[in-house]
């Protein structure tokens, strides 16, 4: 499978996109889970919040085949895995 990350389109069209996701965001105890589990990259927890809601904790532990059957955790430890990630959640309906 080709790698995500060669198509992410840089850091500002991903602030752009992300920023669309705010207003679901209220710092609930599961919001603040899911922010501490996406190492307080609070972009990132808005945009996975706003696709998968109330499953978004569990698909951060789940591999997922767009990643290369990586986790979105995994993701996170890396910085060409976090473009890759972005990619994969830019890219979701």
């Amino acid at each position: 499978m080709g790698k995500l990350e060669q198509y992410f389109k840089g850091e500002e069209s991903w602030i752009k996109y992300s920023n669309l996701f705010g207003e679901d965001w209220t710092n609930s105890n599961f919001q603040l889970k899911l922010l501490e589990k996406c190492n307080g990259k609070l972009d990132i927890a808005k945009v996975i919040f706003y696709h998968l809601g109330e499953n978004s904790l569990k698909w951060m532990d789940s591999n997922v085949p767009a990643l290369d059957d990586l986790t979105p955790l995994e993701c996170l430890n890396d910085e060409k895995l976090i473009n890759r990630l972005k990619e994969c959640l830019h890219r979701f309906p």
